[in-house]
């Protein structure tokens, strides 16, 4: 073996007296293997003696100077201790040295130069095949698929809300880039260039690559953990990392409404009874900007709410919680914050995070609205001002800066939902919606497909405005196509600019159709908050679990809802959308009907009713609401002393630990002669709709046998 080296770790579950203890997330048999080519360095990572994935023969690790804007490569190693190695580089004077090793289910690898000066930034780059694709790299609404796709790394309202230097690849592996410095992705396909821009700063850029993926991260380290597996897997192995989803509270799961600008308590509460009137469940409403006298004074506007005590007691008084909006920016002096507590000035200002007495101000000021009684914060902002030039880090760092300084002034398991982020931030903020998306189709599909790319980039509790922000030509019949999604979503909101502040303008049938919406948010609440508890991403790509279907990685128009459910929303004008269903057997809750999947179809989906299938054998939490409304009321996401359950037909229930009353919900296309669980006919009531089905009552605390139709 002259010239190389190779570490060996054998992963093994291991077992406690206590019990057996797993492996961990993305943990597979067989041995990880990273082969280290030392004439010229080159690492490969293998498993079971395979290739997952190797550093690119030519192009692997290499950085550009400052100035000439020239790029020198590693060549060979000088020098090795263990496993730290010397390398040289094909520039006078300048060395590197590199440590590799076995970390979890993959390597971690990390390169520092020497000297340090006139670097820019660094690349890596790995062999892969052109047919390959990868799913991560943030919160984005054009492309849910990189392959082909430049990726900048660089939280910016232009580019992406949310940035996470990370992906999983459908050949196996993935990688995270471990730094809060700008960074970059690009992916084979991709025809060169350096993706979105945002700031005048010289970017990351990337030749044409037609068979290899490349990173780049600026400055003269490089930090960079592979992972092996699916990409379920890899992402869970990554969240392993990153720390874990923090769950929102139980109340956070339900309807949040809100307009753009209130012009007194009189739209608020108008809002509550307008959706109550029309049968619409709600929780929360969000008081947005303009509340302030001035953005970052954090007080309220006495001309726009006189009373904030006596509103906030009237709202609580009908079980409705406030949310306010805030902002990092500050625009008036008035607000307190010294010169050395701001970055920047005017209209561009905003807080100084790692000013101690800045933060100390603005929680302050966070408390004294807690100690009003508000709820919960909406985090706007936070990506609108570049700050790349004071540090290639801090950029990426402010938003999570933010989010820490906001979240450690509330109550412990306050509500939150922010819309700035980066990888790290999940661990203190509850949730992220998707920001500013127009109110037309094209505004629909980019929500989609920010859904299934904020949640492979770790950020599985997500939401966005149904209708959109900037909804001045919104219809009633996107208004209604769009309440779908947020029925699906963790978090449901509604409002904006245009007529989805008032969406009962909108006429009969887009109220009923967000009122379908609602109460199907609300069955599904048991389901969407235990993938939160267990932090697993709620709304998936469909390639997430079907990473060797090629259907899947096309179809980015439609989710995954935890492990047991799809969801197809209707995306353009018509009610005859094209679905596709991967391989597998398919429920339509809707109508009953069991679908093969594997196959593209068209499907009649009136306006108001949303494609939604749950694969056969599942048994999920399920809060079916009859169409008498009598189990659950109309605001209920709990009730004390029951639990629902969604059943098809033929699978095997083992429920323990349920309250007396356990109310199963089947879907079937016809009314069946008998259903019988456990060998033994049971009652059961039939429905029509909005979804077919029986539904059974029975009593716990042990539900048990195999439920079927006679």
């Amino acid at each position: 073996m002259s010239g190389r080296i190779t570490i060996r770790l054998l992963t093994a579950c291991v077992f406690l007296l206590m019990g057996a203890a797993g492996c961990g997330p993305g943990a597979q048999a067989g041995p990880i293997t990273i082969k280290v080519d030392k004439h010229p360095f080159r690492v490969t990572l293998l498993r079971d003696g395979k290739t997952v994935v190797a550093q690119d023969s030519g192009a692997r690790l290499r950085y550009q100077v400052t100035g000439t804007g020239e790029q020198y490569h590693l060549t060979d190693v000088l020098s090795a201790n263990g496993s730290t190695y010397t390398v040289a580089t094909n520039e006078t004077g300048r060395t590197a040295v590199v440590k590799v090793g076995v970390q979890g289910s993959g390597l971690h690898l990390s390169l520092a130069l020497t000297p340090t000066t006139g670097i820019q930034q660094v690349y890596d780059a790995f062999d892969v095949s052109p047919n390959d694709h990868f799913l991560g790299g943030g919160e984005n609404g054009d492309r849910v698929d990189l392959h082909g796709q430049i990726v900048a790394e660089k939280v910016s309202y232009q580019c992406a809300y949310v940035a996470a230097p990370f992906f999983a690849s459908s050949a196996g592996w993935g990688l995270r880039l471990v730094t809060q410095n700008v960074s970059a992705l690009a992916f084979p396909g991709s025809v060169g260039g350096s993706g979105c821009a945002y700031g005048s700063e010289d970017q990351c850029g990337f030749p044409p690559l037609p068979d290899r993926a490349e990173v780049c991260v600026q400055g003269a380290r490089l930090d960079e953990q592979l992972y092996t597996g699916t990409p379920a897997e890899v992402l869970a192995s990554y969240q392993a990392d990153t720390g874990p989803p923090l769950n929102p509270p139980m109340s956070q799961y339900a309807l949040m409404k809100w307009r753009d600008v209130v012009t007194g308590p009189g739209d608020i509460l108008e809002d509550v009874s307008k959706l109550r009137g029309a049968g619409i469940p709600i929780g929360w409403v969000i008081l947005d900007n303009p509340w302030e006298p001035c953005v970052g004074s954090l007080t309220f506007d006495q001309s726009r709410i006189p009373d904030p005590v006596g509103l906030i007691r009237t709202l609580h008084a009908e079980q409705i919680k406030l949310m306010l909006w805030i902002s990092p920016k500050v625009t008036c002096a008035s607000a307190g914050y010294g010169a050395s507590e701001l970055i920047g000035s005017g209209s561009g200002a905003v807080i100084n995070f790692a000013n101690a007495v800045a933060v100390g101000r603005f929680q302050a000021k966070l408390r004294a609205l807690v100690a009003l009684g508000i709820d919960g914060v909406k985090g706007d902002r936070g990506d609108e001002v570049d700050l790349e030039p004071q540090g290639a880090a801090l950029q990426n760092a402010y938003p999570v800066q933010y989010a820490s300084a906001s979240m450690a002034a509330l109550p412990k398991g306050a509500a939150a939902i922010f819309r700035a982020g980066y990888t790290g931030e999940q661990r203190v903020l509850p949730a992220v919606w998707g920001g500013d998306q127009p109110g037309d189709w094209t505004g629909l599909q980019r929500a989609i497909r920010a859904a299934a790319t904020s949640s492979m980039s770790g950020f599985p509790v997500w939401g966005s405005d149904v209708g959109g922000y900037a909804s001045a030509g919104l219809t009633g019949e996107i208004f209604a196509r769009w309440a779908g999604l947020g029925a699906i979503s963790p978090v449901f909101e509604v409002g904006g600019i245009g007529q989805n502040a008032t969406p009962w303008t909108f006429g009969d049938a887009a109220m009923a159709a967000l009122r379908n919406a609602a109460i199907l948010h609300y069955e599904l609440f048991p389901y969407l908050y235990r993938l939160g508890q267990r932090g697993l991403p709620a709304l998936r790509p469909l390639a997430y679990g079907y990473p060797n279907d090629a259907g899947s990685w096309a179809a980015d128009l439609e989710l995954l809802v935890g492990d047991d459910l799809l969801a197809a929303p209707v995306s353009g004008p018509g009610d005859s959308p094209s679905i596709y269903l991967p391989p597998g057997t398919w429920i339509d809750l809707s109508t009953g009907a069991t679908v093969t999947g594997g196959t593209t179809f068209t499907r009649p989906t009136p306006l108001g009713n949303l494609p939604l299938y749950v694969r056969a054998g599942a048994v999920i939490p399920f809060n079916f609401r009859t169409p008498s409304g009598s189990w659950w009321a109309t605001d209920e996401l709990t009730h004390t002393g029951r639990a629902g359950f969604l059943v098809t037909p033929g699978s095997t229930v083992a429920l323990s630990g349920q309250p007396h009353d356990v109310q199963l919900f089947v879907p079937a296309a016809t009314k069946p002669a008998r259903v019988t669980l456990d060998g033994k006919k049971v009652a059961f009531t039939w429905v029509a709709a909005p979804l077919s089905g029986a539904v059974v009552r029975v009593h716990g605390p042990s539900v048990r046998g195999r439920l079927a139709f006679g």
